[in-house]
């Protein structure tokens, strides 16, 4: 076939563009965790949520967020089938469950971590925005010590701790500043910067993310800095792009973006323009097909206008 290049000129790469991360972009998927915390998303069988882990599997998703073990024991159920499934199918996606900074919800992820033979990754999160601190009528000192307190015990009890702020874009960095070091000296493996109402645009993002990564790359190197966006701007996937490019190791998002109020950033999306940017080389045959399950079994269904996959 002849060459057609000279037939179209491609302007994203002319001059001034966004350069390709020398670290491995990694990808968390919060379909089954974050993903289904609205009300206009229906909770799946066990059996729909195995399929779920399988694409994820498929597409190359390196984290799969399985549940939050504390919300009870019907979730300690499926967490622990999820993670057996991934240790007797032998599938490359990693398992983490969701959990406050707090022994009860951490002690769950310890016990199915044992019983299934796999370390579950603990998310742990709790509010760090000052208005979160007001809403709470929380004092940062009390923030500082439970965080601590929660990721030492994961850390001793042989599980790996992402430690996350939430609200983080609306934080003062002080006490971000603050927060991460305490995480990272009990033992925090990963530290996630979280845009819980959507509030971060692209430039606010990079800045953010470049700030802590200058925290983590003083304090501890090998820390990984996570990204955890919501699309109540609509800036979900470019704020994910920002984010990479200015030092996320790892960024999170939920099939055709289902979560809480209008959404997570989609994955879907995400990884489809990180492929035709050549950022990431994943096979992605089957995204096609894991979004549109998804969408139909959550009973969210896909708009015919939905950019890529509509």
């Amino acid at each position: 076939m002849a060459n057609l290049e000279h037939l179209s000129h491609d302007w994203n790469v002319d001059g001034d563009v966004a350069s390709r991360p020398l670290r491995k972009i990694e990808f968390d998927d919060e379909t089954l965790r974050d993903g289904l915390q609205s009300p206009s998303v229906t909770d799946r069988s066990i059996e729909d949520k195995l399929q779920i882990l399988h694409y994820m599997n498929a597409i190359g998703i390196d984290n799969a967020d399985i549940g939050l073990p504390g919300a009870g024991v019907h979730v300690q159920k499926t967490v622990e089938r999820l993670a057996r499934e991934i240790v007797e199918q032998k599938l490359s996606v990693y398992p983490s469950a969701a959990g406050r900074t707090h022994e009860n919800d951490v002690r769950p992820i310890i016990e199915i971590s044992q019983r299934v033979g796999i370390a579950i990754e603990a998310d742990l999160f709790i509010g760090s925005s000052p208005i979160r601190q007001f809403a709470e009528e929380w004092e940062l000192d009390w923030i500082i010590q439970q965080s601590g307190k929660a990721v030492r015990f994961a850390v001793e009890n042989g599980i790996p701790v992402m430690y996350v702020t939430e609200d983080t874009t609306r934080a003062k960095p002080e006490d971000i500043e603050k927060l991460y070091i305490a995480a990272m000296d009990a033992g925090a493996t990963r530290i996630c910067i979280a845009d819980t109402v959507g509030h971060a645009t692209p430039w606010g993002t990079r800045n953010l993310v470049r700030f802590v990564r200058g925290i983590v790359d003083r304090v501890n190197p090998a820390v990984k800095v996570d990204w955890h966006g919501h699309e109540d701007r609509g800036l979900g996937v470019i704020n994910s792009i920002a984010a990479l490019e200015a030092g996320a190791d790892r960024v999170h998002g939920s099939a055709a973006g289902i979560g809480e109020r209008v959404g997570n950033t989609p994955m879907d999306r995400l990884m489809a323009n990180l492929k035709l940017m050549g950022w990431i080389d994943n096979d992605l045959t089957m995204l096609p097909e894991y979004v549109k399950f998804v969408a139909r079994v959550t009973g969210v269904g896909l708009d015919d206008r939905y950019p890529v996959f509509g």
